[in-house]
């Protein structure tokens, strides 16, 4: 082929005659979109997650104080069960606690008769590992 002269080549893309192969126009891609889809990823699960054991805790809460066995006396107790739900970096957390001082007893006293935190995670908790397996597929990363 002589100095000078062209050869044209077919783009497989759009059919159309060029001057030179696709390599040889030296293209470079400034657009870096894994690295924000991944920071994404990760904040979007952690609300997902932190939703979804909020949503954990108040069920908790209802169960305990409906299936509480103990007879009330004042109602401290049973209006004294509470829910807190928390997420780390690393992990995720719902605590079940009673708030009036007597609850410790009521828990291991009389051999567990009047307890409801053990029987209440025992009862509902697998439902949470429900919850968090359907999660991430409902959980739109665009």
């Amino acid at each position: 082929m002589p100095y000078g002269s062209t050869r044209k080549y077919r783009d497989n893309r759009t059919g159309r005659y060029r001057k030179h192969r696709p390599h040889e126009s030296n293209y470079f891609f400034t657009a870096d979109t894994l690295t924000a889809g991944l920071a994404n990823f990760a904040f979007k699960t952690s609300t997902g997650m932190a939703e979804v054991a909020a949503d954990f805790a108040t069920e908790l809460v209802e169960y305990a104080v409906a299936n509480a066995p103990w007879e009330d006396r004042t109602g401290d107790a049973r209006r004294g069960l509470q829910a807190e739900a928390s997420i780390d970096d690393d992990s995720l957390e719902v605590d079940l606690f009673h708030t009036v001082d007597y609850g410790i007893w009521l828990e291991v006293r009389w051999g567990g008769r009047y307890a409801i935190i053990i029987p209440t995670v025992d009862a509902i908790g697998p439902k949470l590992l429900e919850k968090m397996n359907g999660m991430i597929s409902d959980i739109y990363y665009p």
